[in-house]
């Protein structure tokens, strides 16, 4: 009787993960393409943000906020920021851009979403390789802990893909949404401690700034590369939290509009 009933779950299950790697394949060519600068601008954009912000600060200030380094202080900063953007900006636009394959019924939004995910967390693993690895070279780190940087990684990049995931309904149910979002969304940098630490920030705009979560998950990723920087406004329950619920709350409306979301605007 058992085996009745995990042939088809096999089946579906084996279905499923061709579904979804052939959407993997599908979109690391229409994402970067076949030509070799596809993948380098996923590099360079986090290389040349960092350069920027280093160059400028570095003039205005002798030291930075944390440490010696304004190299290792603005990457371990943007780095993070940027596996969340990116995931949420990824993750946004999976459904409308696999339109077409929704036309099948085998393949569902959810499948969509997953595809994405996997590419971004690959794309990010080697980017972040590439990017640290090469600073090393730089600034040698005193010391790294691995296990902050890889909580705050993941933290950041389930907090994204949630966001992401309930941006694709509320986008298409408003393009006045997607419009304010994206306003909202860009002074998201100014705000998430790329750039300084919160602890500079007075009182009670300090209060105001620890609702952001990316406060607080770039200040663990921190934690992993200066070994006495002990970021006490870091709260846990309070990001692990969001990010479970961005998650599920995100595939939930997924869940919920998944007619809709298989018709055009």
């Amino acid at each position: 009787m058992a085996q009745i009933y995990s042939d088809p779950l096999h089946k579906s299950l084996k279905r499923q993960f061709a579904i979804v790697f052939a959407l993997v394949v599908r979109e690391m060519t229409t994402r970067y393409g076949n030509k070799f600068g596809g993948y380098l601008w996923a590099i360079l954009d986090p290389v040349l943000t960092i350069f920027i912000l280093t160059a400028v600060f570095s003039t205005i200030a002798r030291v930075p906020p944390l440490g010696r380094s304004f190299t290792l202080f603005f990457t371990t900063g943007y780095a993070l920021f940027y596996m969340y953007r990116s995931t949420s900006e990824q993750v946004g636009s999976a459904v409308e851009a696999n339109r077409a394959l929704l036309n099948y019924p085998v393949v569902r939004p959810y499948d969509a979403i997953i595809g994405r995910v996997l590419l971004q967390v690959a794309t990010l693993f080697v980017v972040n390789l590439l990017l640290f690895g090469g600073l090393y070279f730089v600034v040698p780190f005193e010391k790294m802990d691995i296990g902050p940087i890889l909580l705050a990684s993941l933290i950041a990049i389930v907090l994204g893909a949630g966001v992401g995931a309930a941006n694709i309904v509320w986008f298409h149910l408003s393009s006045t949404y997607q419009q304010v979002w994206g306003i909202i969304n860009r002074p998201a940098f100014m705000v998430s401690g790329v750039f300084f630490l919160p602890e500079s920030v007075p009182h009670p705009f300090q209060n105001y700034l620890l609702w952001n979560p990316l406060v607080h998950i770039v200040g663990l990723f921190r934690t992993g590369f200066y070994p006495t920087y002990r970021a006490e406004y870091i709260n846990m329950p309070y990001i692990v939290g969001l990010a479970i619920f961005s998650i599920v709350f995100g595939f939930f409306l997924v869940w919920l509009y998944d007619a809709q979301l298989r018709e055009p605007k």
